[in-house]
């Protein structure tokens, strides 16, 4: 077979520090030069990230929303302007190595996705993510996640769902955008990836392909942006996909850790953007639950369809 015409769709956000390695590793590619293309989605930064691409990448297709949309949106902005039927999602804070597109490009099924395997930049010998599982509390979760890389990864495999920070999709088995723009960032992959196996589709580990990841580098760990986001979508993917015990047990934990936080607070071990953080995601998610509910219907009803 010939190898597949891939699209590698890259979204940035204020990530100039970020861009120069990143693509200079696509350059540095050994998959057939004619056989990708590179479309980079700006959301609007201010950091003269389009400076650069433009002046040292000028075979990068360039793509400027008007404002932040945010992982989700931004890849779905991207979408329309990629040409190949396989689509490969790769954070701007990325090293990939030389063989990475190739053998990700190796696992290439139709109708399913690929995803790789992700080590810290600061530290190579530690995993990132070697897929994303499911755990029994609705979290979703990388495999591997901190743990020393001993081999313990090298085997292909199927996987619950693969990390949107380096995963190929056949843009064929979507009936509309990559992810739910709601979404913003954190959990749009999980979500997207579990009605996609409620659907029959599935997701396959490629080791070989392997990728450098600065964890948190666009928007960082444990701060308001981090805690509203994960907290509101990881409920909002339960409600959506998860069995009825497992999407009320969430609605309830979120309920239940927004006066934990205010407490946490009073007794000096939260910050007061946090609490609010937690507090606006149980908000958002009691206002969007009759959407919600009504899209958990539809998924679960085509999830039983394809099933019969």
């Amino acid at each position: 077979m010939d190898a597949p015409f891939l699209s590698v769709l890259v979204v940035n956000y204020n990530g100039a520090r970020h861009l120069r390695p990143c693509l200079s590793a696509l350059a540095a590619q050994t998959y057939p030069r004619h056989r990708w293309e590179v479309v980079l989605v700006d959301n609007a930064s201010t950091d003269g990230s389009v400076r650069l691409v433009e002046s040292e990448f000028p075979w990068v297709r360039v793509v400027r929303n008007r404002r932040n949309e945010g992982f989700a949106g931004g890849n779905n902005a991207g979408l329309p302007h990629c040409r190949g039927r396989y689509v490969v999602l790769l954070n701007n804070d990325t090293v990939p190595d030389p063989h990475w597109l190739a053998e990700l490009a190796a696992e290439v099924r139709p109708g399913g996705a690929a995803c790789s395997k992700l080590v810290f930049a600061h530290d190579p010998g530690t995993v990132n993510s070697a897929g994303l599982q499911l755990l029994r509390d609705g979290r979703g979760t990388d495999r591997g996640f901190r743990h020393p890389d001993r081999g313990q990864f090298e085997q292909a495999c199927g996987v619950f769902a693969g990390c949107g920070a380096a995963v190929l999709i056949d843009r064929e088995t979507l009936d509309g955008p990559l992810f739910d723009p709601r979404y913003f960032v954190y959990y749009e992959d999980l979500d997207a990836f579990w009605r996609a196996g409620l659907g029959g589709r599935s997701a396959r580990y490629a080791p070989r392909s392997l990728v450098r990841h600065v964890h948190g580098g666009t928007a960082g760990d444990e701060t308001p942006l981090f805690r509203f986001h994960n907290e509101r979508n990881r409920v909002l993917t339960s409600l959506r996909n998860a069995d009825l015990f497992l999407a009320v047990w969430n609605l309830m934990g979120l309920a239940a850790r927004v006066p934990r936080s205010a407490l946490k607070w009073a007794i000096g071990r939260e910050r007061g953007p946090m609490v609010g953080a937690t507090a606006r995601a149980f908000a958002a998610v009691l206002l969007g639950l009759p959407r919600v509910l009504v899209e958990r219907y539809v998924t679960r009803s085509r999830a039983g369809a394809s099933c019969g």
